[in-house]
């Protein structure tokens, strides 16, 4: 009883010391946060504790192991200066080391010889005239190797020529020091020169003079300096991307529409088996179902869209590469080989194949861009107009190798009326 009363007086005094009762409250929180920090503190002192008892404990097995270095060591020495005749262990593991470098020059000897199998092409010489003197003489794109790739509807497995109109253009620019790659998709509807001052789509060079006259069309029109390319056809992309076991893509209802309709005709002209596709949304897409989207073109966005979904695809499918094992490696390479033509030597393809895992796709657009272009009627053709074209190429220079004040070559210049003259 006297100690219940002794708590009441005590508050009344506390009470009348603070004042208002939420002084009191105030009083009573500060006094929890004064226990907090106790308690934090408390915390702090055991954790150093226990710190200082880990640190104690790392450094006695690090004593320990020194130890036990040592001895082994002793041992081993002692063991060398026995000089037995017979090392059973140490056979063993020479015999592993020398399979495992049997195993890898015959993995280089397989993928040698699968490089018998592609379409080889030497191009270098028949386009130096293609490239304008200028070009030459930059000293900025000389640290970039630049390749034409190609992709082609080809139902007479022939890719160098024929009626092989190309579907896919794109410009691979790679960085010599870096490993960093950049993507530009050409959209094959745009007006450009092909050949001999006859302006049409630019897809048609290909059909007229395969590789060739194609890469020629790109380095006169963009003031490029490609001599290699790489054409591939649907099945060799469908090949390589089931060889890495596939994508993952997020696809729409309509998408999902047309790629089984591309399917069905790929099926029809190629006899290429297939699974639609019956759900939207995310999708682990096969070879011949990440083909077929690559091909659709009616969508909201046409042309520029289908660029953008290739581009997509073929950056899906190199971070696929990345993460393969070399074994998946080789069978990509063994798939898409043999379904390709390449003005690439049988060492830079190797070399490429080898690097797959490190490179990496740093940018990704289109050409003309999307604030430089309108669209005209040309020869009964409905076309994408670079306008203008100078403006296109000092964009495409600065994405491509970082000059924002390029000068345009006097043949692009002279193009560029020719071009805008559709518009006017």
């Amino acid at each position: 009883m006297a100690k219940n009363r002794k708590e009441i007086e005590d508050r009344i005094l506390m009470e009348e010391e603070l004042g208002e009762e939420e002084d009191y409250e105030e009083y009573a929180r500060q006094r929890d946060a004064r226990e907090g920090v106790r308690r934090r503190k408390e915390r702090l002192e055991l954790e150093e504790e226990l710190r200082q008892n880990r640190e104690y404990e790392r450094i006695r097995q690090q004593r320990e192991e020194e130890k036990l270095r040592r001895s082994e060591n002793r041992r081993l020495k002692q063991y060398n200066r026995q000089k037995k005749r017979h090392h059973p262990i140490r056979n063993f593991f020479l015999i592993l080391l020398a399979l495992i470098i049997g195993a890898a020059a015959g993995g280089l000897m397989y993928m040698r010889s699968l490089m018998q199998t592609v379409n080889s092409v030497d191009l270098e010489e028949s386009l130096q005239s293609s490239i304008h003197p200028s070009v030459l003489a930059d000293e900025t794109m000389k640290g970039y190797q630049n390749i034409a790739l190609f992709g082609v509807d080809s139902r007479e497995q022939d890719l160098l020529g024929g009626d092989n109109r190309s579907d896919t253009i794109m410009i691979c620019s790679i960085n010599k020091k870096t490993g960093k790659i950049k993507l530009v998709s050409v959209y094959r509807d745009t007006l450009l020169d092909i050949g001999g001052g006859e302006f049409r789509k630019c897809n048609a060079a290909y059909a007229y003079g395969g590789p060739q006259q194609a890469i020629a069309m790109l380095n006169s029109n963009l003031d490029l300096n490609i001599t290699d390319f790489v054409t591939v056809g649907f099945e060799g992309l469908a090949d390589t991307i089931d060889a890495l076991g596939g994508i993952d893509l997020e696809i729409t209802d309509e998408e999902m529409e047309y790629m089984n309709s591309y399917m069905e005709d790929m099926y029809d002209e190629l006899g290429i088996d297939y699974e639609e596709v019956t759900d939207s949304g995310m999708q682990h897409l096969s070879g011949i179902q990440a083909t077929a989207y690559c091909r659709i073109r009616y969508t909201e966005g046409d042309d520029f869209k289908r660029a953008q979904r290739q581009r997509t695809v073929l950056s899906l499918t190199m971070e696929k590469a990345k993460k393969a094992n070399p074994l998946q490696l080789a069978r990509a390479a063994g798939s898409v080989l043999g379904e390709m033509a390449t003005s690439l030597k049988a060492g830079e393809l190797l070399r490429f194949i080898l690097l797959a895992r490190t490179m990496d796709l740093t940018d990704s657009t289109g050409f003309p861009s999307e604030e430089d272009r309108t669209f005209a009627t040309v020869n009964g053709e409905s076309c994408v107009i670079p306008y203008y074209l100078t403006t296109n190429v000092i964009t495409l220079h600065s994405t491509l190798f970082g000059q924002d004040d390029y000068e345009p070559s006097s043949v692009v210049q002279e193009n560029t009326e020719i071009i805008n003259s559709y518009v006017y």
